[in-house]
């Protein structure tokens, strides 16, 4: 491959740069985009194409102990998928959960080459690096979780916002992490001490605060260091009927938070799918009941501006449900009676996770209707700057349903279709039947690539293709000009299922379904500066509060730098104004 390519005359969707539909070039040399090439610059004519900037996926789950569990609980999911080696890769299996590997294959079949891994426990964050050593075509990044560390605890309960931002800020140095996630606050630690917590307001046994001040305290200390991205949250009371009103409780208790350096958004919801359950009955919790919240999640997003969201949108057919959330997923498995397995932490994560494997059926009336929800959301917001497109892989269905999931968005025909095709309950509990709405192609370029890069913070290099952003494209073999594109909604499919060209860093790595070649990304880490006074302090602390509570030590805890170093690309935070 030449270290410069010159691709003409696409049809360019570059949101960050306000470029919608317009013919142009793109000039790329030693994987960046550049204002000029040289006249030896390998020339690609796309005359008829689509091009945009690499896809870039916030929330993904594709490494971590969890899928190893998954793969192991479900070997029927991989049969009917079996991935053929070739001369220029690997061979594995697929579906809901693919073979590391052929997660960075199918990544690259779709145009996306970045990826974020959204919940990593952090004492397991080394075998999640060794995973990631085998993951090509991506660059990638990892969200430590602080939301059930008894060490939070400790700060939240003292007000110590300072000794809370030095504790995330330790770790994120520590083990390599993009950002905090937050993951039933409180919650989990409640469950492994025999409650249930689905209020905000319930305090968490033995420490006398509440998911609430756990949240708040999470989101003022990211605001505090400075992080690029803020709070990535999952609330209490996931997947249970009427939980649309925790969640905006949820929200409402971030409202006054400041952003760090005026931004307006504060957190991130994370697949409002789950999240946004309402019930035809208030005062009823049972499933039979369960109707749409999304078009109430959309008017109070319409009216704030302090949080973003991911759709997490359910796709049909097999998934592998998985989430830190081990309360949710005992109670799944009691309303399935599928198989289940629970991984127990006693480090950050007392409770810890679980896995359920589910199938979403068309002729459910439950799945039906979550199948609206985070559809009607999308389609009544105003600002598409602040949703992302996810399935929450492989929650509500694999990544690679995302061309479906597209279709549903981009055309009115293809929802009607499948309005028919569902229960009727999707149609008499949410507002989809009666939204005309379809999503651009620019509006497709935004939730899944330029608003996803914005979010995470990376925006300056990843999501679009002015000069010196990395030369990360996707070009699809779909035009605007010669059809009305929502007429055809399998074109949609097609297009976006297998894109023309993929290139990361300036390298074709997959053309017309087929891999090219095979190069490792990097790992997006931050690395906040501390004071010194502060730096010796949270050291000191940490050493003994992880001597009296962890099983880990604190000094076997980061993890060494030999297996970082070569796949790391640290964003220095300057976080030396904290108040020691």
């Amino acid at each position: 491959m030449p270290a410069e390519i010159l691709l003409q005359n696409g049809r360019v969707y570059d949101p960050l740069n306000s470029i919608d539909g317009e013919i142009m070039d793109i000039c790329i040399s030693d994987g960046k985009v550049t204002e000029s090439v040289g006249e030896r610059a390998r020339s690609i004519d796309l005359k008829g194409f689509v091009v945009m900037p690499g896809g870039v996926d916030l929330h993904s789950h594709i490494v971590g102990s969890k899928l190893g569990f998954g793969r192991a609980m479900c070997p029927e999911d991989h049969r009917d998928d079996v991935v053929p080696r070739t001369s220029k890769t690997r061979g594995g299996v697929g579906h809901t959960m693919p073979t590391s590997h052929v997660t960075g294959y199918r990544y690259s079949f779709m145009g996306y080459t970045t990826v974020i891994e959204p919940a990593l426990p952090a004492l397991k964050a080394l075998s999640a690096w060794e995973e990631l050593e085998d993951i090509p075509n991506l660059d990638m990044g990892m969200l430590p979780m602080f939301c059930n560390s008894m060490i939070t605890f400790h700060y939240v309960r003292e007000g110590d916002i300072s000794g809370l931002a030095a504790y995330i800020a330790w770790t994120l140095r520590s083990v390599g992490g993009l950002g905090v996630k937050a993951v039933n606050p409180g919650g989990n630690y409640a469950w492994a001490h025999g409650e249930d917590i689905n209020d905000i307001d319930v305090e968490v046994p033995h420490w006398g605060i509440t998911p609430r001040q756990i949240t708040v305290g999470l989101c003022r200390a990211v605001e505090s260091l400075g992080l690029p991205h803020p709070l990535h949250l999952h609330p209490v009371n996931l997947g249970r009927v009427g939980n649309i009103e925790t969640t905006l409780r949820h929200l409402e208790s971030l409202e006054g938070i400041k952003g760090h350096d005026g931004r307006s958004s504060v957190a991130h919801l994370t697949h409002m799918s789950f999240e946004s359950y309402d019930s035809v009955d208030e005062n009823s919790d049972d499933w039979k009941d369960l109707s749409s919240g999304g078009f109430r999640l959309a008017e109070y997003y319409n009216r704030n501006h302090h949080f973003s969201v991911d759709l997490g949108q359910i796709t049909f057919g097999n998934a592998t449900t998985m989430t830190a959330d081990g309360p949710f997923e005992f109670y799944l498995h009691g309303l399935t009676k599928r198989k289940w397995t629970h991984l127990t932490m006693d480090v950050e994560l007392p409770g810890g996770a679980g896995v359920v494997p589910y199938v979403y059926r068309e002729n459910s009336p439950g799945n039906s209707i979550q199948w609206a929800i985070p559809l009607e959301f999308a389609l009544s917001i105003r600002d598409p700057w602040r949703c992302a497109l996810s399935t929450d892989h492989p929650n509500a269905g694999p990544f690679t349903k995302y061309p479906l999931v597209l279709s549903w968005l981009m055309s009115h025909k293809q929802r009607q279709k499948w309005l028919k095709k569902v229960h009727p309950l999707a149609s008499e509990r949410s507002n989809l039947p009666d939204i005309d709405r379809e999503w651009t192609l620019q509006e497709v370029a935004i939730a899944t690539r330029a608003a996803p890069a914005k979010i995470l913070g990376i925006h300056e290099t990843k999501g679009h293709l002015g000069h010196g952003a990395d030369a990360d494209v996707a070009v699809y073999a779909i035009d605007p000009t010669q059809s009305r594109i929502s007429d055809y909604p399998d074109r949609i499919v097609r297009a976006f299922s297998e894109a023309y060209l993929t290139l990361q860093r300036g390298v074709v790595v997959s053309k017309r379904g087929r891999i090219r070649a095979t190069p490792h990304g990097k790992v997006w880490s931050v690395s906040p500066s501390l004071s010194e006074q502060l730096w010796e302090r949270i050291n000191r602390e940490l050493e003994d509060m992880m001597g009296r509570w962890f099983a880990h030590s604190f000094h076997n805890y980061p993890v060494p730098e030999r297996y970082r170093r070569h796949l790391e690309h640290s964003i220095a935070v300057d976080a030396t104004e904290l108040n020691p």
